[in-house]
């Protein structure tokens, strides 16, 4: 099959869309599909990630970036690179206040519309001289999809939208009654054209069933066997420390701290002395906050964003990868893609937050660690641990299968919902 792949997000800059979109491109050019990429160049995101597929197969356009006043208020695009549009200071409730405000009237229906002319007109340029047999497109950013549909249109050819999140269902949507009235007749004027729906869980795929008739899939996010294969696995340390990691953006109330840290503060001291807690991404300011508040932060250590394959070898080395659950009851729909990395790296995984959800679900019945939502079972979490920790230099889940976890098994089945697609248009 010819595909065209469209996202915003892709290799090298370190999102988790770009993760996904990178790999699926991967899997389907090592399956010997003929694969095109349409995506921005130039993102304010760390370029981290590794391309790999051919370069030459990937068309870069630029944008028009209409957030270049608050990227300019929060300190630039290299600290929007590093930390997102957060800002610190007695101005910061007056400053989000002001840029949800900007977002409602100028981000529509996101903060990327300022792509969807650059690439539809890239777009129909390759059309004249590469026809696809399917146009696979990924959101967030929704302009993604809007431009698979106009090309869709404009060289008829059957479209698949992919939806990572919910679009004006999602329960992140922060905007008012009158816009979220036009967005909805935007979100169904693009997906009734598409052929058919992937999303990522069960609660969020039943949901979009209940307002669209076309096919639709659940495709989990996965983890790459291949980016574990040369690292090794067995720690060198013989130190007994016990090193707890936590890779990525940590972000603020929806995350909860307390249970964790109110756990170690009144942990024993000689048990305390033995643990370290790593947190390696952005928007970590809040985690050194709560750390004083309670009295740990000499045991919790904040490092900067790192290389995607540095955090995977951190990922590798430490003795339990430490997880949060959103906390809000709308989101049980919703897996962290962090989530499939953790299993890859076949670490026991310690989640903080609420038990009734999916990702804790999944964490439960495949016996991948342990879901804690109060400070007395995050102590008795630690303890354990500590205690298995003893007689091992590594704790390890080497022996619980996770093979339908990886994104070639996830893949696969998405390449069998294509097909069908394809099938029933002829």
């Amino acid at each position: 099959m010819r595909i065209l792949l469209i996202s915003y997000y892709f290799p090298p800059y370190n999102t988790i869309g770009a993760i996904r979109v990178g790999k699926l491109a991967k899997y389907l050019m090592h399956q010997g599909h003929e694969v095109k990429v349409l995506t921005a160049k130039d993102q304010p995101l760390p370029p981290h990630l590794p391309v790999e597929i051919d370069e030459r197969n990937v068309i870069r356009t630029h944008w028009i970036n209409i957030n270049w006043l608050p990227e300019k208020i929060v300190g630039g695009r290299e600290r929007v690179a590093k930390e997102g549009f957060s800002r610190k200071g007695r101005w910061r409730g007056i400053l989000n206040r002001a840029g949800l405000l900007y977002k409602s009237v100028s981000n529509f229906p996101d903060g990327q519309i300022g792509w969807y002319l650059p690439a539809l007109r890239a777009g129909i340029q390759l059309l004249k001289t590469w026809k696809p047999d399917i146009i696979y497109a990924s959101a967030m950013p929704f302009t993604s999809l809007m431009v698979a549909r106009g090309l869709s249109a404009q060289g008829d050819v059957p479209w698949v939208a992919e939806l990572r999140d919910l679009w004006v269902d999602s329960h992140n949507y922060e905007y008012g009654f009158l816009r979220k009235l036009l967005e909805s007749r935007l979100e169904k004027h693009v997906l009734s054209s598409a052929k058919g729906i992937v999303t990522v869980s069960t609660p969020l795929a039943q949901k979009l069933r209940k307002k669209y008739s076309q096919p639709i899939a659940v495709i989990l996010n996965g983890y790459d066997a291949d980016d574990y294969a040369d690292i090794c696995r067995r720690g060198e340390k013989k130190s007994g420390l016990v090193e707890i990691v936590y890779t990525g953006s940590f972000y603020e109330g929806k995350y909860d701290l307390a249970p964790l840290f109110a756990a170690l503060g009144r942990t024993d001291p000689v048990k305390r002395r033995r643990i370290r807690i790593y947190f390696y991404g952005r928007h970590l300011e809040p985690v050194r906050a709560v750390a004083r508040k309670y009295n740990v932060d000499s045991i919790v250590k904040i490092q900067p964003t790192i290389p995607y394959n540095y955090s995977l070898k951190k990922q590798l080395k430490a003795d339990a990868l430490l997880l949060f659950l959103w906390n809000n009851p709308e989101e049980k729909g919703v897996y962290t893609g962090k989530l499939f990395e953790y299993i890859g790296a076949k670490r026991p995984i310690l989640a903080v937050g609420p038990k009734d959800n999916v990702a804790a679900d999944l964490i439960r019945e495949h016996r991948l660690g342990v879901v804690v939502s109060t400070e007395n079972e995050a102590r008795e979490a630690l303890d354990a641990i500590l205690e298995k920790k003893e007689p091992f230099d590594n704790l390890s889940l080497e022996r619980i299968e996770i093979s339908k976890f990886t994104r070639e098994y996830q893949y696969s089945k998405l390449i069998r919902f294509i097909e069908d697609i394809m099938i029933e248009r002829l």
